[in-house]
């Protein structure tokens, strides 16, 4: 899970005190805004490194939205390990052989021993020279958001919340 927090120095116990309503109005859409934000930042800098769709990415990110009793966003981000059918897999000519390219800064790997399932929505791989069959899977979408992902996105929001809480007070100021 991860929190967002935003710190203004003296600015904000000075414009708590002229229009309350108003600042909580705007720091309630500056965290909205700013969460959404990181949501689509964290999901390029993933989509960089692995060759996922964004949308598959997507649907594993529950979001919980600040709200005026609760200023907090929350992305929670949960998912079983991935077949490797959703990394573009493409059965080859050679008889029980499919390749697949999980890393975008690596090429292809070949699988030997694998078929596409008859619903055609899974790789597997049997097993040896036996009848036995398993799925091939491949890393979950929590592990996918390494240090760097996150160290990016917190910067990002760190550098931009100020400008926009300034934006979002003088449009709630002008609007009372």
């Amino acid at each position: 899970m991860i929190d967002l927090d935003i710190k203004l120095n003296g600015v904000d116990e000075v414009l708590k005190q002229l229009n309350p309503k108003a600042f909580k109005q705007a720091l309630n859409r500056t965290v909205n805004d700013m969460g959404m934000k990181m949501k689509t930042q964290m999901t390029k800098g993933v989509r960089k490194t692995y060759n996922i769709q964004a949308r598959d990415v997507k649907r594993y990110m529950k979001v919980k939205r600040s709200r005026y009793d609760d200023m907090r966003y929350q992305i929670e981000i949960n998912s079983e390990r991935r077949n490797v059918m959703r990394f573009g897999a493409k059965v080859l000519k050679k008889r029980g052989s499919v390749s697949v390219r999980i890393k975008k800064d690596k090429g292809r790997s070949i699988l030997r021993n694998s078929f596409v399932a008859k619903n055609g929505k899974a790789i597997l791989h049997r097993v040896g020279k036996t009848q036995k069959i398993k799925a091939v899977q491949t890393v979950s979408i929590p592990q996918m958001f390494n240090k760097k992902i996150l160290q990016e996105a917190d910067n990002m929001v760190t550098n931009e919340a100020g400008n926009k809480l300034k934006d979002n007070l003088a449009f709630y100021l002008g609007k009372g």
